[in-house]
C-alpha cells in the first residue's frame, strides 16, 4: 500500500496528559456532583473508551448531561498546563515531512486544548487540522465525519491514508472510514475488545511500515 497521509488523533498519541490529571479532575467533578468513586480503572475506561456515556450512567451512575456540564466547568487550561508534554517521538513528524507526507490530527478536544496543544506542537506541522465535535458542526469520534472532513482538505483517497490513535475510539474511527488504522499502546489503558490492523509502541515504529530509513 501505498500512504500519502499520516493523519493523528492528538490527547494520547502526540500529546501526553499525566494520568494524575484525570484522577484528580474526575474527583473534582464527583465531588461538586456527591458521588464517590476512587476507581481508577473505571476512570481510565471513561478517558480512553469510545462509549463514554455509558460509563458515566453503569458506573458512574450519574446523568451524561448533568456530568458533562460539571465536566466542563472544571477541565481548564489552568488545571492541565502542568499535566501537558509532547511526547518524545513526536519529531517522527519532521521525518515525515521531509519525506513528502501530509499530515493531519483529528481531535474531540475542546478548541481552547487544542489551540494549546498545537502550540507545543507547532501548528506549522500540520496540512489539516480537523475538531470533532457537534459544536463544530462535526459528528465526534468514532463517527468517521471528522476523518473523512481531514482526508478531504488533504485531498487524498482512503485507501493512501493512515489514522493513527491510542485508543479503541480512533480504531472504529478508522475502520468506519475504510483508512488503515494504527493503535498506539503507550503502556497507558489495557484494550480487551478492539482488534487493530496494527499496534505500535512508538511513532518511530511506522519507520519499517512506511520503508523509511
Amino acid at each position: 500500500m501505498i500512504y500519502k497521509a499520516i493523519i493523528f488523533d492528538m490527547d494520547g498519541t502526540l500529546v501526553h496528559t499525566v494520568p494524575e490529571f484525570r484522577y484528580r479532575l474526575l474527583d473534582k467533578v464527583f465531588s461538586e456532583l456527591g458521588v464517590k468513586c476512587s476507581d481508577k480503572f473505571c476512570i481510565d475506561r471513561f478517558w480512553f473508551e469510545a462509549r463514554r456515556d455509558e460509563i458515566i450512567k453503569d458506573y458512574f451512575s450519574l446523568d451524561p448531561d448533568v456530568f458533562w456540564q460539571e465536566y466542563r466547568n472544571h477541565d481548564t487550561l489552568k488545571l492541565r498546563k502542568p499535566y501537558t508534554k509532547v511526547y518524545d517521538d513526536v519529531d517522527f513528524i519532521n521525518e515525515l515531512r521531509q519525506n513528502n507526507y501530509k499530515i493531519g490530527i483529528v481531535t474531540g478536544a475542546p478548541q481552547y486544548i487544542l489551540d494549546f496543544d498545537l502550540e507545543l506542537l507547532g501548528k506549522e506541522n500540520f496540512d489539516a487540522v480537523v475538531r470533532a465535535q457537534l459544536s463544530n458542526g462535526i459528528r465526534p469520534k468514532p463517527d468517521p465525519h471528522g476523518l473523512k472532513e481531514c482526508m478531504d482538505i488533504l485531498k487524498v483517497d482512503k485507501k493512501n491514508v493512515m489514522f493513527v490513535g491510542n485508543a479503541d475510539e480512533d480504531v472504529l474511527t478508522a475502520k468506519n472510514a475504510g483508512v488503515y488504522d494504527v493503535l498506539i499502546d503507550r503502556n497507558e489503558h489495557i484494550f480487551p475488545d478492539i482488534k487493530p490492523s496494527l499496534t505500535i509502541n512508538s511513532l518511530y515504529d511506522l519507520r519499517r511500515l512506511l520503508k523509511l530509513k
